[in-house]
């Protein structure tokens, strides 16, 4: 009896604090029923995605998503646009991270945008910058990863 109060033990506090990367395949080796539904808890998103049951295992596995500069901001266009693309296979909300900058590197003004993607799609923000940050502006600069907003 006390084994297998151990085991759920073990077993409930390494789910809680994974995050389904390589730990958890660590702990496969050690064998019984406590493997067997981590294997089966860590694959559960990519198998199903229909049930509502699974819901918030599938938020749990939603990963970050990525920015790419399109353009940077000009006197004749002034916003800068930015893409989003979501990898996940659901609708997700991302925050991008953006700054304009002068030449010597100090940045003018920074912000972050949200904005919502479709699944596995791409969506284009546009960050406006004012005519004093033109007036200044050398380049744009935007954090590769989009943050997943939970």
């Amino acid at each position: 009896m006390a084994a297998v109060v151990l085991a759920l033990t073990g077993f409930s506090s390494g789910h809680k604090s994974g995050r389904h990367k390589s730990s958890h395949r660590d702990s496969d080796s050690g064998g019984g029923c406590s493997s067997s539904r981590q294997n089966h808890d860590s694959y559960t998103p990519r198998t199903t995605s229909n049930g509502n049951s699974n819901s918030t295992r599938s938020s749990s596995a939603l990963r970050d998503g990525t920015a790419l500069l399109v353009s940077c901001a000009t006197k004749a266009t002034p916003h800068a646009t930015v893409e989003v693309t979501n990898p996940n296979s659901r609708q997700a909300t991302f925050e991008v991270e953006f700054a304009f900058v002068d030449a010597a590197g100090k940045a003018l003004s920074s912000q972050a945008k949200r904005i919502t993607v479709s699944a596995r799609g791409t969506a284009n923000v546009q960050v406006k910058a004012d005519q004093s940050v033109l007036a200044r502006l050398d380049h744009c600069q935007v954090e590769p990863e989009a943050d997943l907003v939970r």
